[in-house]
Parts: C-alpha cells; sequence; structure tokens
C-alpha cells in the first residue's frame, strides 16, 4: 500500500468524474482563476468566504451525471480505476452533502442500488452522506471523491484530504464455503451506505410476527465508520423507547445474501435502531504468545426492528431445466425477488 500525500489544487481539476484529457496545464490554471474570479464577482455570497490557511479552493459546477443536471458538484478526487481511502477535511460555503463512487460496476450490477452515471452505460454506486453542516471531516472509501448540493447554485469548498491507495493485494479476502456473501444497506435520514465487510448474520428473532433482532459480526474497519457513528449516538442518547431521538433512529436496513452472481436472499427491516455493540477478538485454534498465529478484532452489532420482510428468488424453474451447477454459473439473470403476496397468501 502506497501513501499519497496530496495537495490537490483546483487548477488541475476540470470538475468532472470523467478523467483529464489535456488541454495545456497553464490553460487549465487560467481558465480556472477566470471562472472563479467570474464567479466571486457575480455572487456576494461566494466572494465572502474565507480562504483557510493549508486548504485549498474549489467553486462547484453542473454535476455532470443524469438525473443530477440541476444539482453542484465540486470534486476533489477524479474518477480513478484505483481505489482509496482517507480523511477529508472540509468547509463549504452552505451545507454540502459528501459524495464516494465506487466501481464501475459490472452489466446489470447496478440494479436495485444507489448509482451515478454520466452516460447511462457505466455505472458506478453512489455513497452520499448529508451531514447537514458546512465544515467537518470525513473517512472515505471509493474511486472518487467530492461534494454535492441539490441547488443549481455555485458554492465554495475550502479543503485538505490525505489519502492513501487501497492495495487489493494486502487484503485477504474471507469467503463462505459455498461462496456466500453478505451485503447490508443502511438507510439513515443523512443518506444510504452500503457494507459488504459483514462476516457474521444472525437473525435471533422475528420470525414469529415478533420483534426482529439482529446481529452482524465483522472485522473492524474505515468502512463502517457510519455505524460506528450510528453505535455512538444511541449510547449517548439512550437506546429504545426511552431514548432521544436522534439522526440514526429507527433506520431502514436490508440484507442480501448473493452466491457468485447470484442474489439468494433479501431480508428488509424497517424502524431499526443498534441496540448494542461491542468489540471482540477472535484467535486462530493455534493462537500463542510467541507471534506465530494470528488474531483479529471484529465488531459486533445488535440491531433491533420494528418490523421485517422476507424475499426470496425463484430459480426452482431454472433448476429443474438446467440443474443447479448451470444455474450458478448463470451472469445477470433478472429475477425479482418473491414474498407470500406473490403466491395469493393473505
Amino acid at each position: 500500500m502506497t501513501a499519497i500525500s496530496v495537495c490537490m489544487t483546483s487548477i488541475v481539476l476540470t470538475q468532472s468524474f470523467a478523467q483529464e484529457d489535456s488541454p495545456s496545464q497553464e490553460q487549465i490554471r487560467q481558465d480556472a482563476i477566470n471562472k472563479q474570479m467570474n464567479l466571486f464577482s457575480k455572487d456576494v455570497k461566494l466572494g465572502e468566504k474565507t480562504p483557510i490557511a493549508g486548504f485549498e479552493r474549489l467553486v462547484s459546477e453542473t454535476d455532470p451525471g443524469l438525473g443530477h443536471e440541476q444539482h453542484q458538484l465540486a470534486v476533489i478526487i477524479p474518477l480513478s480505476e484505483k481505489e482509496y481511502t482517507g480523511t477529508l477535511y472540509y468547509s463549504a460555503s452552505e451545507p454540502i452533502q459528501l459524495v464516494s463512487l465506487k466501481g464501475p460496476l459490472e452489466p446489470g450490477e447496478e440494479k436495485g442500488k444507489s448509482v451515478w452515471t454520466a452516460d447511462g452505460e457505466t455505472y458506478y454506486k453512489l455513497v452520499l452522506i448529508n451531514e447537514y453542516t458546512s465544515k467537518g471531516e470525513w473517512n472515505f472509501v471509493g474511486n472518487a471523491l467530492a461534494v454535492h448540493t441539490f441547488k443549481s447554485t455555485p458554492f465554495v469548498i475550502d479543503y485538505k484530504v490525505d489519502y492513501q491507495e487501497v492495495n487489493d493485494a494486502h487484503q485477504k479476502p474471507i469467503n463462505s464455503v459455498n461462496e456466500v456473501k453478505i451485503k447490508a444497506e443502511f438507510n439513515f435520514d443523512s443518506g444510504t451506505v452500503n457494507i459488504d465487510s459483514f462476516n457474521v448474520f444472525r437473525q435471533i428473532s422475528g420470525f414469529g410476527k415478533v420483534q426482529p433482532q439482529i446481529v452482524l459480526q465483522g472485522i473492524v474497519g474505515i468502512d463502517k465508520s457510519i455505524l460506528y457513528r450510528a453505535a455512538d449516538t444511541e449510547y449517548n442518547a439512550g437506546t429504545g423507547p426511552h431514548g432521544a431521538e436522534h439522526q440514526f433512529s429507527e433506520f431502514g436496513m436490508s440484507i442480501y445474501l448473493e452466491q457468485g452472481n447470484l442474489p439468494i436472499r433479501k431480508m428488509t427491516y424497517r424502524e431499526c435502531d443498534i441496540t448494542n455493540y461491542t468489540i471482540d477478538t477472535l484467535y486462530d485454534n493455534d493462537y500463542s504468545y510467541n507471534r506465530a498465529s494470528v488474531f483479529v478484532l471484529v465488531d459486533n452489532f445488535e440491531i433491533t426492528c420494528a418490523g421485517m420482510q422476507p424475499y426470496h428468488y425463484d430459480y426452482q424453474k431454472y433448476i429443474d431445466e438446467y440443474g443447479v451447477e448451470s444455474v450458478t454459473k448463470m451472469k445477470n439473470m433478472k429475477m425479482s425477488p418473491k414474498t407470500f403476496k406473490d403466491y395469493g397468501i393473505d
């Protein structure tokens, strides 16, 4: 993993997620300066924002994403084949949303996900966090980094960002025996977050029409930073019916179980709260204190919800015709999840 020291300036960013074609650097620099000066002279609010020492400055432009034509975007890290992780420090002229993109996604993989696309052909998973504030810091991971508003008028952001490349060669994948993966989606007031690094999903209750309780366990990591904030907020505000309401109260959650390229099960939950959080250390069977073996730190999130809905994907007709082994090798099958309502059951 190679650390990258970053000092990015607005003169090398084209304000598009697309990678740069190159007019001269001097021309880009001059165009950016002229554009910013014009904006400042026309917009008193932009011109009044005092620069911050040690920070770079960007002025937003129209978001090039389809469906975002009336929104503003300031691109900090343009789209790249490389994935990065790090910390963004920012101060904007108005409250902004934080954006990272991951991808590109495989054809068909965009179905049912929050995505961003500039051409309707290449899609990226969209992580959009609304912090309801104009300044702060954000731990991110993705192939691109930006800030965004749902307005059509430009904004200014002063920022600095420290990040490094994610080197997949140093990550040891943890797979189930039959390659079933757990993907969790959390719908908070501030935005939707997807996490695919949980290795344990256990539903303790809920099948008998009682209050669902779920346990998610995964390796401690930066990708769960929003859940750490949610757990800490729950702890400070109090959990359960006697706790104070906050931005992480009663969130929605979906769990997807996928085998290779095929979705197998989907469970959706409503009005959820993190009711307990612990950290544990797991060792291999040969653990000793001579450093000859390994251990791992894991998060345990216990989540209680008001209700749930299970779904399944009806592959049986394909299995009858082709067999299980052939069906598991199929890609991009267009299947819809089934509930009891699909079979006319009240």
